[in-house]
């Protein structure tokens, strides 16, 4: 068995997925390394920045922590796994996070650079996993893979999240590394990945050292940050996205279904019933601990629009409804002409989507000129690439992208009562890889003609069309179902 499928199995670290047809083992460890890289060289500036370490030194929480660490002896182990966190101020059951905070502390004490450079690396190894996720879920040819797979982690250093007091206006990775309490959301996040990629391995070969390790390390996530409480969902979809239909169903279909039939609900339902019981000895531990509260359904709808949609809310708030017309009527000129069996050269379109948009906004804005500002053009370009990626997602029907929504609406749970920075690093990961996926999706059509982008592009026949979807459909099963390892079988 290769060093690459035991990491995922759980055997040891995590290492680079086999990609198909990759000459060596030595490109196959590029990749990935270029993954964790990317995660540094994002961040580089929050973990050695003078000016991001002074912004941030007199944070409460990096304050508090550390008194309540330089008081601490071996004495407060037990009381950390029996009662409430190092942070004693904020009453939360995190018994791993508290050791971890103590031990930086003796290695660091106040000097709060130490601190920043492990949060700083524990960015770039989750970035790695990203990248092995994305490997393992992403359909498609080697190179598509592995592009995808490091469009996602980009993606995941460049996403922004909501401001706040304290917090700069820059991405949420690079807000995390710099703000080193976030670490209780790394070290979690960082688990529950690795968990899910020993599952999957689990799903896929069905070697059972993958689920028992992935238990293991999604409890651990646990005691680190509340926010693996979602991962009995996220670990519901993924049984539904490797073995189809018979993960959700109830009765096997026939003999050959069998194995898989109701898994979704075999992994969620105990899961879930797991968390109600990690919720329970949390409140008898820690009375009054912070958690969600109990609101109004309508609550948690508008909630669930905020994050949804944060990105039109936050231009259209800005700039006014003019944007969100524009963007529409050039997402629609975009895909119209994308769309079209024969058309004419580009320059036309280009020419169409100026005056469209001009005229759009002198009647809704009262000036042509205002689409000339670099600030307005970037938020019409946003917006029109939002419109573009709902386009993109309604055509979607194969390949993880549906699945991610869902694991998307998952991870959200535990954070639609706050609005801090650091709730959306979790997010901002499978973000990176459903944003991935759909341009995954895009690249496979006009591969198979179904997107056709040439000015003389001729109409694809029923027969093209059918022959297309076939050899795709065949080559995303080969990719969910790997021909498993002599070792294994």
């Amino acid at each position: 068995m290769s060093n690459a499928v035991k990491g995922l199995n759980g055997d040891g670290p995590p290492e680079p997925a086999a990609l198909d047809g990759a000459p060596s083992r030595e490109p196959r460890r590029v990749w990935f390394w270029t993954a964790v890289i990317i995660g540094l060289l994002a961040t580089g500036h929050a973990a050695f920045s003078p000016a991001m370490l002074a912004h941030y030194a007199d944070s409460p929480d990096s304050v508090d922590i550390t008194r309540w660490a330089e008081k601490a002896t071996v004495a407060d182990i037990p009381l950390w796994w029996s009662g409430s966190w190092i942070q004693r101020s904020s009453p939360y059951f995190r018994p791993l996070s508290s050791m971890v905070f103590w031990f930086e502390y003796l290695a660091f004490g106040w000097n709060f650079q130490g601190h920043v450079v492990v949060s700083w690396l524990l960015h770039g190894a989750i970035c790695g996993l990203v990248f092995l996720l994305g490997m393992a879920w992403f359909p498609g040819r080697p190179a598509q893979r592995v592009a995808c797979s490091l469009l996602a982690v980009v993606l995941l250093n460049v996403r922004l999240g909501p401001q706040g007091p304290g917090w700069l206006p820059a991405p949420v990775a690079y807000g995390v590394v710099a703000w080193w309490p976030g670490q209780t959301d790394q070290w979690s996040l960082l688990f529950s990945l690795w968990a899910l990629l020993n599952l999957d391995r689990w799903l896929v070969r069905d070697n059972p050292r993958g689920m028992r390790n992935a238990i293991i390390l999604w409890i651990v996530a646990l005691l680190f940050k509340e926010m693996a409480v979602s991962l009995p969902l996220v670990a519901g979809l993924l049984a539904w996205y490797r073995k189809g239909p018979p993960a959700v169903s109830v009765r096997a279909a026939n003999a050959e279904s069998a194995p898989a039939t109701g898994l979704s609900w075999k992994l969620a339902v105990p899961g879930l019933l797991l968390v109600a019981g990690y919720l329970a000895l949390r409140s008898v531990l820690v009375p009054g601990a912070w958690g969600p509260k109990v609101r109004t359904i309508e609550y948690f709808a508008s909630k669930a629009v905020w994050y949804a949609a944060e990105l039109p809310r936050a231009i259209v708030i800005a700039r006014g409804l003019w944007v969100v017309v524009i963007a529409l009527f050039l997402a629609h000129c975009i895909y119209a002409y994308v769309r079209l069996p024969k058309r004419p050269a580009v320059v036309w379109p280009m020419l169409v989507a100026v005056v469209g948009a001009g005229a759009i906004a002198q009647w809704l804005y009262g000036n042509f000129a205002v689409i000339t500002i670099p600030g307005e053009l970037l938020a019409i370009g946003r917006l029109t690439l939002f419109a573009l990626g709902l386009m993109v997602l309604v055509h979607t029907n194969r390949g993880p992208t549906w699945t991610l929504l869902g694991m998307l609406a998952a991870i959200h749970l535990p954070v639609l009562h706050v609005q801090g920075p650091h709730y959306f690093y979790w997010p901002a990961a499978f973000w990176g890889l459903f944003n991935a996926s759909l341009v995954l999706h895009v690249w496979q059509r006009s591969e198979a003609g179904t997107i056709r982008w040439g000015t003389h592009a001729g109409k694809t026949s029923n027969a093209d069309e059918l022959s297309v979807e076939t050899a795709a459909t065949r080559q995303d099963k080969a990719v969910l179902q790997p021909k498993p390892d002599s070792e294994d079988e």
